[in-house]
């Protein structure tokens, strides 16, 4: 929703830096309950990691006008603006099956920004701290022409277990996906304007899809620690662009199989409303934080794992000798993806 920048409720240039500090006093003193060095000093001091584990560092910003608007929509809350930078970190270190740990967070915002915006911001991010069970240790806040937003995150990997990088895919192994990418750009397309959905639910499933999602960081982990060789990344570019770093990276080429690409009731919805192959959401959309990856571990082994971690699985093709991503129709004709989707800066 809007924030009401004209309302009668305080703004941040009523409240200034110092009353922001004793306004989010509280919430900090929560999220550093028990640390070496209290709240609100220069640094954050947080217990060390185990002997046995190594530290995994991720860092992601959302800027407004670039990564988000303030959409005039029930479900597009400050509270699902702190969900989804979280998620975006949260959905890195699942890639890794890495566990989160502590967060520093950097906020720049207006100051005719809505304290109540601000407050259900923090609120949305302290959620899903406590979902993902990590600890805001400490951060900044300054003053900007618009919303500029980022998280770092440290997670915890045991040392010595594989590392799910993207260069570790070899010809032979199976490319699988967690889901069903492309929902979350189907969503933006309803936030944005430019799809309309008559058909029950879908819309406002779709929509959460954008605005809240859920990475799979259980899955990640319990993946990591049961292979013994894995090229893994988070779909936030699309299917078809991140296939193509890992391919890059590994130097290898994707098969994608397109009657194998997994497709919701609600995404072949969206699909039909737009006049677009539902195709083209799961490949070049982004921002599902699914997990993509190429592993040579037998398929009954791996859908085991997916079910027990109540995730969706499906193998949508194979890594092949090559360069690049391939996509196969359904008659078999095959057609090289180029690396479409956001680019920053271009």
């Amino acid at each position: 929703m809007v924030p009401d920048r004209k309302g009668g409720g305080k703004t941040l240039a009523d409240l200034g830096e110092w009353g922001l500090l004793g306004l989010l006093r509280p919430l900090l003193e929560r999220q550093t309950a028990g640390f070496p060095l209290p709240t609100g000093d220069d640094v954050a001091v947080t217990p060390p990691p185990r002997r046995d584990e190594q530290l995994v560092w991720t860092i992601d910003s959302m800027v407004e006008g670039t990564h988000f608007r303030f959409w005039d929509h029930p479900a597009a809350t400050a509270e699902a603006l702190g969900w989804k930078l979280a998620a975006s970190n949260v959905s890195d270190l699942a890639s890794k099956g890495s566990t989160p740990r502590y967060g520093l967070l950097s906020v720049g915002v207006p100051k005719v920004t809505p304290v109540a915006w601000l407050e259900g911001f923090y609120h949305g991010l302290e959620q899903a701290a406590a979902e993902w069970e990590f600890k805001l240790a400490g951060g900044d806040t300054v003053l900007a022409p618009q919303w500029a937003l980022t998280l770092a995150l440290v997670g915890t990997l045991p040392a010595g277990g594989i590392l799910a990088g993207r260069h570790e895919a070899q010809p032979g192994d199976r490319l699988y996906t967690t889901g069903t990418p492309g929902e979350a750009a189907a969503g933006l397309e309803i936030l944005e304007g430019n799809l309309r959905l008559e058909e029950g639910d879908h819309a406002e499933a779709l929509v959460l899809r954008a605005l809240r999602p859920e990475p799979r960081l259980d899955f990640g982990r319990l993946l990591v620690e049961r292979s013994t060789r894995l090229a893994m990344i988070d779909v936030s570019d699309g299917v078809a662009k991140d296939a193509a770093h890992v391919a890059a990276r590994s130097d290898v080429q994707m098969l994608l199989r397109e009657e194998a690409l997994p497709v919701s009731p609600a995404l072949d919805a969206a699909a039909r409303a737009s006049g677009k192959p539902a195709a083209d959401f799961v490949l070049h959309g982004g921002e599902d934080y699914e997990l993509l990856f190429a592993s040579p571990m037998e398929k009954n082994r791996l859908q085991a794992l997916a079910e027990q971690c109540g995730v969706r699985l499906t193998c949508i093709g194979a890594v092949e000798k090559g360069e690049g991503v391939t996509l196969q129709a359904a008659d078999g004709t095959r057609r090289a993806i180029q690396r479409e989707g956001y680019e920053h800066f271009q």
